[in-house]
């Protein structure tokens, strides 16, 4: 009986099976990622009141990305702790709206995925404790044999 080979074909069955088992279970997370698109994680009624209020003479992406700047996003949140949110957005005042848009924009953006990442990361999980069984499997197959008896 030939202990090496026998056990080498049980490695790869298992292994197999627990890179299986390892995409069955990181399969919806990375799915997800991939197929993200950034929610309205704010109230688009806001975004656009502010957008038409303030800078309705430039670009979107430059106002998304003028609106975030934490510089704009300090001097603005000390308004947002001296208005009521119950009223409705035609009854705010300027600096209360851009306070507040920029206000939920920081608090409440989700963190962008890095889905490939996530991936580097299970496949590792995937392939890595296999290769570490192997290692160690094979280590002891050729501890043990030198325990063996001479064959004459």
């Amino acid at each position: 009986m030939n202990w090496r080979r026998g056990l080498f074909r049980l490695w790869i069955v298992g292994t197999a099976l627990f890179v299986i088992a390892i995409a069955f279970v990181s399969y919806s997370e990375i799915k997800a990622q991939f197929n993200y698109k950034p929610a309205a994680s704010i109230n688009q009624n806001l975004v656009d009141e502010t957008y038409r209020r303030f800078y309705s003479d430039m670009p979107r992406e430059q106002f998304d990305k003028k609106i975030s700047d934490p510089k704009v996003i300090a001097r603005l949140e000390v308004l947002t702790s001296k208005f009521d949110t119950s009223r409705p957005l035609s009854q705010w005042t300027d600096d209360e709206l851009l306070a507040y848009y920029a206000m939920l924009s920081m608090k409440e953006a989700p963190a962008a995925p890095n889905p490939w990442a996530t991936l580097g990361m299970w496949a590792s999980i995937a392939f890595g404790i296999p290769l570490v069984v192997l290692v160690l499997g094979a280590s002891l197959v050729w501890a043990f044999s030198g325990f063996a008896g001479k064959r004459s």
